[in-house]
């Protein structure tokens, strides 16, 4: 008789447990709902980062979980005190239980020892939920990259992204970056505007926050001055979120959320200027 293999996932008071039978389940279906929990996980948290350890405390990637068959992961999310994870395995408040076969998936929501809910899925459908996440990241990254004329073409192209020579690895899950990477599936934005830079002007801090509605839209981060007004409803994390530091030096907000990401290399095409006379 085979026995029943547990996998636990833990963030604050959250907790999500994947049961299944051994040598019953495909590794490849243990890694779509791993991914689709930890997909769930980013959503809620409105963060890409997310920090994963055992209870030796040694740091490992996503696919390492079911691989490794770690029984206890906590995760944490880096620069982000208000989330707090204990290192303990007591059963939390708030769990889902995910019944897996290879093909069908039971997920059991509790509340306490109260169960509040139950939900059949396809494997088929944890697969386009997870496609889903990455193909809106992709819509996000493209809106800023790609050139406008480009996209409102009728003409319909095949985009192929420039290979360069000696390309950094990006950095491992669950691990700070040794400097600034860009996902390898981002197409590097043309180069050919190369007279842009001599339109930028200098603007005081007085100046940006007059630009602080929704209809003007300026932030400051690292000394550059965007103008985000169009950026606003494709932020991952809600129009509100970023309009927090709008008319503002945002650079400790970007920072404190996130430090990860290269805010030059998305935001450059609405920069108008740098900030002088600020300290």
């Amino acid at each position: 008789m085979n026995n029943k293999e547990v996998i636990n996932l833990y963030i604050e008071d959250r907790q999500d447990t994947l049961e299944w039978m051994e040598g019953e389940v495909d590794i490849e279906t243990l890694d779509e709902v791993v991914t689709f929990i930890i997909n769930d996980i980013k959503q809620k948290f409105q963060t890409d980062l997310l920090s994963l350890r055992d209870q030796e405390n040694q740091y490992y990637e996503i696919e390492q979980i079911v691989e490794f068959r770690r029984p206890h992961t906590y995760i944490t999310i880096p620069q982000r005190q208000d989330v707090k994870t204990l290192a303990k395995n007591e059963v939390r408040l708030n769990r889902n239980i995910y019944k897996i076969k290879n093909d069908s998936i039971l997920l059991e929501k509790y509340k306490g020892a109260r169960k509040v809910e139950s939900v059949d899925y396809q494997l088929t459908a944890i697969k386009k939920a997870n496609q889903k996440y990455v193909d809106t990241l992709i819509g996000i990254f493209d809106d800023l990259v790609i050139q406008p004329k480009k996209r409102n073409s009728l003409k319909i192209e095949e985009v192929k992204p420039i290979q360069f020579k000696n390309e950094p690895e990006s950095p491992k899950f669950g691990q700070s970056p040794k400097e600034s990477v860009s996902p390898s599936w981002i197409q590097r934005k043309s180069l050919s505007d190369s007279n842009k830079k001599n339109d930028l002007k200098q603007f005081t801090i007085d100046e940006v926050a007059k630009h602080n509605t929704i209809y003007s839209a300026w932030i400051v981060i690292n000394s550059k001055v965007y103008d985000v007004t169009k950026y606003l409803n494709k932020h991952p994390g809600g129009q509100e979120e970023l309009m927090k530091g709008v008319g503002t030096d945002g650079t400790a907000l970007f920072m404190q959320n996130h430090p990860w990401v290269n805010a030059h290399y998305l935001l450059e095409q609405f920069q108008v200027g740098f900030l002088i006379n600020h300290k």
